[in-house]
């Protein structure tokens, strides 16, 4: 049977996916047996995005992504800063302002470093790494 999803206004028919004998296709994908970080950009400042990179820090960043990728979240926060580890970065000392979406709740970012020192700056929500800066040139906060 098939289901409709409304996507901006209009709804739309999602297809319908057949059980085989040795594929179970579930209804509900449950989210907390996600360990590893999913990335997202949608909150990523116009000032440290992708493009205002180098090609050798772009790269970096997707070599980067890749590892994080194959690491449970225990992994990545258990590994040493200046690997493939994080590092605490409080909100009171970075030089630039956070999107509206990180509440005042949250004190921290991570720090996950890509080309040598340069960081990128996350939001960890549950299983989701939002991308916050790619620090391209170390200047959001004191190295």
């Amino acid at each position: 049977m098939s289901k409709l999803l409304l996507e901006k206004n209009k709804f739309i028919k999602q297809p319908f996916v057949k059980q085989g004998k040795n594929v179970k296709t579930p209804d509900v994908i449950e989210i907390e047996n996600f360990n590893h970080p999913i990335f997202c950009f949608k909150h990523l400042h116009s000032n440290y995005k992708v493009s205002k990179c180098s090609d050798k820090q772009m790269k970096a960043l997707l070599t980067k992504l890749e590892q994080l990728s194959q690491l449970s979240w225990n992994e990545i926060i258990l590994a040493h800063k200046h690997g493939t580890g994080s590092e605490k970065i409080k909100k009171s000392s970075l030089k630039v302002k956070v999107p509206a979406f990180i509440t005042d709740d949250v004190d921290f970012l991570l720090a996950l470093r890509f080309d040598g020192m340069s960081p990128i700056l996350v939001h960890r929500n549950r299983f989701i790494m939002h991308i916050i800066f790619i620090d391209h040139n170390m200047s959001t906060y004191n190295h």
